[in-house]
């Protein structure tokens, strides 16, 4: 077994559901973004992973009319132990609810890059948020746009919050806020904020 006591981390918060099934928890985007979108279409042509360029990005707003009517679709349920699997179904609706011609997914943050948004489904309340929050101002790997390094907080995210059967989850709520204003809707892991645990992997044929 792996003794070396590598801890692994990543900041959590926490989804109280509302009354209404879909939210869009800020009506603007960032003000750092807000003059590169515009645009009530993907680019054509381009895919989901590619760059975002200037004045393709769509406004927070016209997002949320596109993705909130998926409240209420069914996906595969592949287990709890396949949440990557769940959230690639999903990843291929929120494509197809964009307007994309062709689904591409390279395991990037965020996930769709075109258009800066982070998707993620949730069947339980608590959000793994990754290794940086979502408010952060660190810059994102992405080039420059007239000008602008853009960054984690710009990022738009989309939550999909469901119930399973064991076999299909129904999405029942939706929520897409910006990184910048995530935390006005979501509450944070409080105490050491940033949670570790160790981690000890299997060798093949352990079990």
């Amino acid at each position: 077994l792996d003794t070396t006591g590598t801890l692994t981390q990543k900041y959590q918060a926490a989804i109280i559901p509302g009354n209404a099934p879909a939210e869009l928890i800020t009506r603007e985007d960032t003000s750092n973004i807000r003059s590169l979108t515009g645009k009530s279409k993907v680019p054509a042509d381009c895919l989901p992973t590619d760059h975002p360029v200037a004045g393709g990005i769509l406004p927070v707003s016209i997002l949320f009319e596109r993705l909130a009517p998926l409240v209420g679709a069914n996906i595969a349920d592949a287990g709890r132990d396949q949440e990557r699997n769940r959230g690639g179904a999903v990843h291929q609706l929120v494509c197809s609810a964009l307007g994309y011609k062709r689904y591409a997914d390279d395991g990037r943050f965020p996930d769709v890059r075109n258009q800066l948004l982070e998707i993620k489904l949730q069947t339980a309340r608590t959000i793994d948020l990754g290794l940086v929050r979502p408010d952060s101002t660190e810059p994102l790997d992405t080039p420059m746009l007239n000008g602008r390094q853009l960054r984690h907080c710009d990022v738009r995210y989309g939550i999909f919050f469901g119930t399973t059967d064991g076999r299909r989850v129904r999405i029942t709520h939706f929520y897409l806020t910006t990184g910048e204003a995530f935390f006005n809707r979501f509450r944070r892991f409080e105490g050491k904020v940033l949670n570790k645990k160790l981690q000890i992997p299997l060798p093949g044929g352990f079990l």
